[in-house]
């Protein structure tokens, strides 16, 4: 009985030991050094981690902490250079609560900023303890992610519709277009380099609220918006 028990404790640190804090790796812009959102790190047996907004992933894999590991590093319109056997992507001597930084080479003309809507926007930045610019970083309104997107400034805010938006509780969600407003940069809102704080309209369980919902069957799509003057010029 005492042996087993003996077990059950040595069993018990080892599992704690493997709840570190994760590794941190940051990739950016060889340009600009601004980190790059939906780059691609692929371990050699295949497992995926995508940074987040700010370039990062929190990497916290049992089995490879401590050691050295090897990052195949993808993404459309960036590259990495290849090494002698042709293989894009670099070692790593990842340790629990380290950092570590990757250049990667844009060859697309446009600089990825950002994501606006979806789940875990700053996900991994947040779990390696950095700050996110946005007030919800994880998850606004429920949004797991919406198609398409319209906009148009009035009375002073940008409005945003969507198409069919996609929930966590279930696999069909709003397919009658989601609204949401946002302050103008220089009237409260956030400089466009940084993000987008969005205001949703939501239903009475926090989910993003259907604005243009008419009788009959089938999802409603808008095609496009205009803002119009009424007859003394608002």
């Amino acid at each position: 009985m005492k042996s087993a028990f003996v077990l059950f404790i040595l069993a018990s640190i080892s599992q704690a030991s493997l709840a570190g804090e994760p590794f941190a790796i940051e990739v950016f812009d060889s340009r600009t050094g601004r980190g790059v959102p939906l780059v691609e790190l692929r371990t050699v047996n295949e497992i995926n981690y995508v940074t987040d907004s700010r370039g990062i992933v929190a990497f916290d894999e049992p089995g490879l902490m401590g050691r050295s590991v090897f990052f195949h590093v993808a993404s459309h319109g960036y590259e990495f250079p290849k090494d002698g056997f042709g293989f894009r992507g670099k070692a790593l001597d990842v340790v629990a609560g380290g950092r570590a930084r990757i250049k990667i080479d844009r060859v697309n003309i446009a600089e990825r900023l950002y994501r606006v809507i979806g789940g875990g926007i700053y996900r991994d930045s947040l779990l390696v303890g950095d700050r996110s610019p946005i007030r919800e970083p994880v998850l606004n309104a429920q949004v797991l992610g919406s198609d398409s997107v319209l906009n148009a400034v009035f009375r002073g805010k940008v409005h945003w519709f969507w198409g069919d938006t996609n929930r966590p509780g279930y696999p069909l969600g709003n397919f009658h277009t989601p609204t949401a407003t946002s302050k103008l940069p220089g009237d409260g809102g956030l400089d466009i380099e940084v993000g987008v704080d969005l205001d949703y309209s939501v239903d009475a369980q926090g989910f993003a609220a259907p604005s243009a919902k008419f009788d009959g069957e089938g999802p409603t799509w808008l095609d496009g918006l205009t803002v119009l003057k009424d007859r003394s010029g608002v």
